[in-house]
Order: C-alpha cells, then sequence, then structure tokens
C-alpha cells in the first residue's frame, strides 16, 4: 500500500521512510543474524555464552528499541505528511517532530546498547570467560 500515489504523497519525504527503513534492516534482518549467532556461536566455540544476562539484556534492548523507534517515526511521517499535505509552513513540522526526534534517539541508545551487550558478550565467550551457569541446560547441544 507504500507505493499506491494516495498514500505515496503523504509519506513521501517524511520521517515514515526512515521508520519502514530502520523495521525492515535492523528488525528484521539484523535480529535475525544477531539471532543465529545467538545459536551457532556458542556451538562454534565449544562452551555457554559467557553471561545468560548480557543475552537478554542484548534482547530485550534491541527489541524495545527498534519497537518504540519505527513506531514513532512512522507515526511521525503521518504527521508530517498530513501537515505537509495542509500547506502548513515548514517551520510547524519540524517544531512539532522534535519530540518525536528526541524520542528516536533514546530508542537509539536501546538499541545501540543492546548491541554493544551483545559484542561483548561475544567477546568474552570468545575469550573463554566463565558462565554464570555451569547447568547441563546452558551447555550447547550436541549435535
Amino acid at each position: 500500500f507504500q507505493v499506491t500515489l494516495t498514500f505515496q504523497k503523504i509519506i513521501h519525504f517524511s520521517d515514515w521512510v526512515v521508520g519502514h527503513a530502520h523495521l525492515v534492516m535492523f528488525g528484521v534482518f539484523s535480529m535475525w543474524i544477531m539471532g543465529m549467532m545467538t545459536y551457532l556461536f556458542p556451538r562454534i566455540m565449544g562452551r555457554p555464552w559467557a553471561s545468560r544476562r548480557l543475552c537478554e539484556w542484548h534482547y530485550w534492548a534491541s527489541t524495545l528499541g527498534i519497537i518504540v523507534m519505527a513506531a514513532d517515526l512512522i507515526l511521525l511521517g503521518l504527521f508530517q505528511g498530513w501537515s505537509w499535505a495542509a500547506l502548513e509552513p515548514w517551520d510547524n513540522s519540524v517544531d512539532f517532530s522534535f519530540p518525536f526526534w528526541v524520542l528516536r534517539a533514546a530508542a537509539g541508545l536501546f538499541m545501540f546498547f543492546g548491541i554493544l551487550a551483545f559484542l561483548t558478550n561475544i567477546y568474552l565467550t570468545a575469550k573463554g570467560g566463565t558462565s554464570e551457569s555451569t547447568s547441563p541446560a546452558a551447555a550447547p547441544a550436541t549435535t
């Protein structure tokens, strides 16, 4: 529906495009890759993750960050498009966009810290740090 002329008139050049791009690239493809790495990395290294807590922080910070960012930018894009369609002055759209941009920055920080937790856990696991759990469930499955 994004390619229909009626809708494209509203969202073209708005933050909708940015929100949609982040949702696709981070929310889909990056999360797929990180999910595969979460499964495969400890099996390749032959040891469990150094920190389950970092795994959980990575997942939840990244997930919350992309949901908030995408929703924020998609909604803002609609508001911007309707403002421009009503031929309101450009300054108005910038003024009401600012709080959305602050929320986008906060969401981006969540995504950043999620990835930082993931990379830290990869480093600690590769280095051979001790696992927080020594239970059999934490050990990599034998295949």
